[in-house]
């Protein structure tokens, strides 16, 4: 559990365990209401697998903590982030996907999908795809394997992982069958959160010796970024926030490349290609590199480097590859 997060189960010292539940009071079975409480509040009646019922607040006010990632300075501090509809716990019990394996029909009926959490919250998340857990606690940085799931419309939802497990952002994404799909969940320009979601399925008709890259921009909202070469040559150019660059082919090697502010040289053009030793620019570096990395392309395999993070948090801007 986050340091800050508050622990619901504990019970105050002082306070007995029937004063804890004076707000769940047990009603008869096969029964439900929606009564007023004379103060202008409501309670609403739900039942648990036990067949135990109470009677849940839903006046009560929420922690501070529930508001989604630093707020961006340029905003004035208004970011009210995307908070959704409060529910009890007992409805979502940890379910897992289900299956990891290829099944028979693959090409036919089946896709595969995995998760990116590039947003900067203070608090885990899990993330459910039809209710069916997909990424569990997830935390800023961390990624999931490809699963299996059937083609068509899913409904993909990301609720708090601590405390009271309210849902923070919920979305129907469109998944084709014979195709890989990152889902990457990124902060929003609004001060919530938004998913993004990439085809995984590499280059067409690559050269022997060669492999597939991309970049994308997943940081802050207004950002845009250019990837450069130690030569200074563009790799790709003007990268917007939560866009993604389409495959390159590169000559397997390691590369050292740079992440620098977009510049306003116009002649810069990008490489068609990226081959170790060829530069077909001057040495020159528009913006001030903000980081750089090595990248290692290995022959027939396809990557995409992500930048997530910000300036302003204590998620600094940083880089994470993902293998295809």
């Amino acid at each position: 559990m986050a340091e800050n997060d508050t622990h619901y189960n504990e019970i105050p010292e002082g306070v007995s365990s029937s004063d804890q539940f004076s707000e769940m009071t047990p009603t008869s079975p096969n029964t439900s209401s929606n009564e007023s409480t004379g103060n202008g509040s409501s309670k609403v009646s739900f039942s648990s697998p036990e067949t135990a019922y109470y009677d849940y607040d839903l006046t009560t006010p929420l922690p501070d903590e529930f508001e989604v990632g630093p707020a961006y300075p340029g905003d004035g501090g208004n970011n009210t982030g995307n908070i959704g509809i409060i529910l009890p716990n007992f409805g979502l019990r940890p379910t897992t996907p289900p299956f990891s394996f290829p099944p028979s029909n693959l090409s036919s009926s089946y896709c595969q999908v995995r998760f990116l959490n590039a947003s900067t919250n203070t608090f885990p998340v899990t993330i459910y795809i039809d209710g069916n857990i997909y990424a569990d606690r997830s935390r800023f940085g961390s990624n999931t394997n490809y699963e299996w799931i059937r083609d068509g419309f899913h409904t993909i939802t990301v609720r708090r992982a601590t405390g009271i497990r309210s849902i923070l952002l919920q979305q129907n994404l469109p998944f084709s069958a014979g195709q890989k799909n990152t889902v990457i969940l990124t902060d929003s320009s609004s001060g919530g959160l938004s998913l993004v979601q990439a085809s995984d399925n590499g280059c067409q008709n690559l050269p022997s010796g060669y492999g597939c890259f991309r970049f994308a921009n997943m940081s802050y909202s207004g950002s845009r970024f250019d990837l450069l070469t130690e030569n200074g040559d563009a790799v790709f150019r003007r990268i917007a926030f939560q866009n993604i660059s389409a495959y390159k082919q590169a000559m397997a090697g390691t590369y050292l490349l740079f992440v620098s502010a977009t510049s306003s040289y116009t002649f810069m053009q990008e490489l068609p290609m990226l081959i170790i030793g060829v530069s077909e620019n001057e040495a020159v570096i528009g913006g001030q590199p903000v980081l750089s990395f090595p990248q290692t392309i290995r022959s027939g395999r396809n990557y995409t480097t992500y930048l997530i993070g910000n300036t302003w948090s204590d998620y600094s801007l940083q880089t994470i590859t993902l293998e295809s």
